[in-house]
């Protein structure tokens, strides 16, 4: 019976979803999210850091690059698929372009559980690209926006709690190897319940948010799922240049074709006032994060075992 039924994460999320539609809101408040989001963010950012201390070679860094331009790349399509064939206003197409020219870490993280429960292995360099795919959207974004004036500031690019806390953890997994050890595995236990519970607030914040589409409706919905296939698979091609393992493929693809909804809208909330990140907020998480938990990196996974 197990067989007909979606991944068990996805199930933590579609039924709080439903359950908020009908009226009963399970989101968690403001600090306990904070919560959930420091214990995924510095679990992944330790294994990763400590996983690339034993695996580091100068391939890294060329593969490295490799990944930041599939951030640029990603951008540039969204943009031109959004300028091509929406009627938004030039700051309103930057600014739902950057969102999902960036990644989503949470999806990373579900994705991340998805492989562990099925046993399937990835490179440990996949946890470096989630910190660098934050990046080229969101710097892309406001040097289009910006680009006659100067008034966007690195602090604002840079200084966003999500890629920091993926960096500390990195800095420090990597710094102390195996001696970070003990700390990963007190983590780990943690990681899936916390995992858990921030796919039940999303689901509850998620379904919330159906009803704010605004004017853009129809564009929004089929864009925030037409994109996420696209993104998939140019993340494929980028894959399979980088010689990934099946697993490293899916972790791959589903960031590609993940959307921010935590970085990019803080960011441009901050260095774009008149933006409606609102708007784009609510098809990278109501549209894309569900139907990536739900269907995609299934999807994504199979695609992976047939291709790489």
């Amino acid at each position: 019976m197990s067989s007909f039924l979606p991944d068990i994460l996805a199930l933590f999320f579609l039924f709080s979803l439903i359950i908020r539609r009908l009226g009963v809101n399970l989101a968690f408040q403001p600090a306990t999210y904070q919560l959930l989001t420091y214990v995924l963010l510095l679990t992944i950012g330790l294994k990763g850091g400590q996983a690339l201390t034993s695996e580091f070679t100068f391939s890294l860094i060329s593969n490295s690059l490799i990944v930041i331009a599939l951030g640029v790349v990603l951008t540039l399509v969204a943009m031109l698929i959004i300028h091509t064939f929406s009627a938004m206003n030039q700051s309103d197409r930057v600014t739902l372009a950057a969102h999902y020219g960036s990644v989503s870490v949470g999806t990373f993280a579900v994705a991340l559980s998805y492989l562990q429960l099925k046993g399937v292995s990835y490179e440990a360099a996949l946890n470096l690209y989630v910190a660098l795919l934050e990046l080229p959207s969101i710097l892309v974004g406001l040097w289009w926006l910006n680009r006659n004036q100067s008034s966007t500031s690195l602090k604002t690019i840079f200084g966003h709690q999500s890629l920091m806390l993926l960096l500390i953890g990195l800095v420090i997994g990597g710094l102390y190897g195996d001696i970070a050890e003990p700390m990963v595995k007190q983590l780990q236990p943690l990681f899936a319940v916390m995992l858990a519970l921030y796919l039940i607030h999303m689901g509850a914040v998620a379904g919330s948010k159906f009803g704010e589409f605004g004017s853009n409706q129809l564009f929004l919905i089929c864009f925030a799922i037409f994109m996420p296939l696209l993104a998939a698979a140019i993340g494929l091609g980028t894959a399979l240049l980088l010689g990934l393992s099946i697993g490293g493929t899916t972790l791959l693809m589903t960031l590609a074709a993940s959307a921010s909804y935590i970085a990019v809208p803080a960011v441009f909330e901050q260095a774009q006032p008149n933006a409606n990140v609102a708007q784009a907020l609510v098809a990278s998480l109501a549209v894309t994060f569900s139907f990536n938990v739900i269907w995609g990196i299934p999807l994504y996974h199979h695609i992976a075992g047939v291709v790489a």
